[in-house]
């Protein structure tokens, strides 16, 4: 009885080594790699809605899964591709036709800005307004410079009058400087029409230039997904094989009903940006904003990526309605903002409430606090991580063990 016992023990002690173990590992992977372990998570949500969207078409034609599988996927390429080409050709067209209004309209945009202080520290925080309504100081301070060359040289030549021949050659001296001086002004106006263009460009470029490493963990979480969608059993049943073979049936419920929940929170997630991409064009439609349904659609697909994408929305909305005068600028910005707050506090939580359950205030909460904790990837997964947790939570301890004690 003693061996038995000290043999039980020590199968105990065993395979508390061998967890402790495996925490101390996944927590460390966790800590020093949590960027990947998220982007992996949002590669197996990609997957859900792979997998759920090919069955319900393998129900519905007279496809195998594999074969639904590749028509949902071709779809997406297509769509995206078509989407990227179809934008890029309209902004090409409307840049064309805008080259000319577009400094007009951050001119305005400068004046209004110089004679609101209240306007100037609102847009101070847009990167893009900021760069646009920048002041070009060191034009205004060679400008009256130059001026002040000019009226000297007048007066120095006005009392050289000796000759004929000193006469013409002050004369093509006065046309030579004329027409270097025109250059030269018409070269400081050409440059200082250029530099808020520039200065917009340059702030768009550097915002897709930060979210380079955001478009590379986009290709490995569309492969990930791909890959589980591929096969999704086999992946589940290997991890169900690393629990005990009594949990086993009941591990393969909690991963069933996750994803259940997960495809239940893509539909809602899909509603709120449909709800975004509409209010969008609505606004711009009434604006009268060029490329408003354009500019609808990608609003309500950058929805989908919470903070960049909505301020990635708002720019390229600003861009297009610059022309239009500052009027049409502020309200497109009040607009947008208006929107993304309705969207981000009031239509998401309500529609994840009853998509998965999760009450609103928990919703804003725990986004607030990945968000903080891990910046954008963090705020990314925190609404789908959130309606998993929950329902894992559900499911093995409330009601294995929290409910399984009261029944006892």
């Amino acid at each position: 009885m003693n061996e038995l016992a000290t043999k039980h023990a020590s199968e105990a002690l065993h395979r508390a080594i061998t967890l402790v173990t495996l925490v101390v590992i996944l927590a460390a992977t966790f800590v020093f790699a949590y960027e990947i372990v998220f982007v992996l998570f949002l590669g197996i949500v990609f997957s859900v809605f792979l997998t759920k969207l090919s069955a319900w078409l393998t129900s519905k034609l007279s496809l195998g899964y594999r074969g639904s599988l590749a028509l949902v996927v071709s779809t997406i390429l297509l769509l995206g591709i078509g989407l990227t080409f179809f934008f890029f050709a309209q902004v090409n067209q409307q840049l064309e036709k805008a080259s000319g209004l577009l400094e007009k309209g951050t001119v305005e945009l400068r004046k209004t800005v110089d004679r609101n202080p209240m306007l100037a520290s609102a847009v101070a925080n847009i990167p893009l307004l900021s760069a646009a309504t920048e002041k070009q100081e060191d034009e205004s301070k060679q400008e009256p410079s130059a001026s002040k060359n000019g009226n000297a040289n007048k007066d120095d030549k006005q009392n050289e009058v000796a000759s004929k021949d000193d006469k013409q050659k002050e004369s093509a001296s006065k046309d030579d400087k004329k027409e270097s001086e025109s250059s030269e002004k018409s070269g400081s106006k050409l440059d200082s029409a250029t530099k808020p263009v520039s200065g917009i460009a340059g702030k768009i470029g550097q915002l897709f230039k930060s979210t380079f490493g955001w478009v590379v963990n986009s290709v490995l979480i569309f492969f990930v997904g791909l890959f589980l969608a591929i096969s999704p059993n086999s992946y589940r049943d290997g991890l169900v094989r690393l629990v005990p073979p009594s949990r086993r049936e009941r591990i393969t419920k909690v991963l069933n009903s996750s994803a259940d929940t997960l495809w239940r929170w893509l539909i809602g997630r899909f509603g709120s940006m449909l709800a975004t991409g509409v209010g969008a064009f609505v606004l711009l439609l009434a604006l009268q904003v060029p490329m408003a349904a354009t500019l609808g659609i990608l609003t309500g697909l950058l929805t989908f990526v919470p903070n960049i994408g909505a301020a990635v929305a708002l720019l390229l909305a600003v861009v297009f309605a610059l022309p239009q005068g500052t009027g049409t600028v502020a309200a497109v910005v009040g607009g947008y903002m208006i929107v993304q707050l309705l969207e981000s506090y009031i239509v998401t939580p309500l529609i994840e409430q009853k998509a998965v359950s999760i009450p609103p205030a928990l919703v804003i909460a725990f986004q607030a606090i990945m968000g903080v904790l891990f910046g954008f990837v963090g705020a990314v997964v925190a609404s789908p991580a959130l309606a998993v947790g929950k329902k894992v939570v559900e499911m093995l301890y409330i009601d294995d063990y929290l409910e399984s004690d009261e029944a006892s």
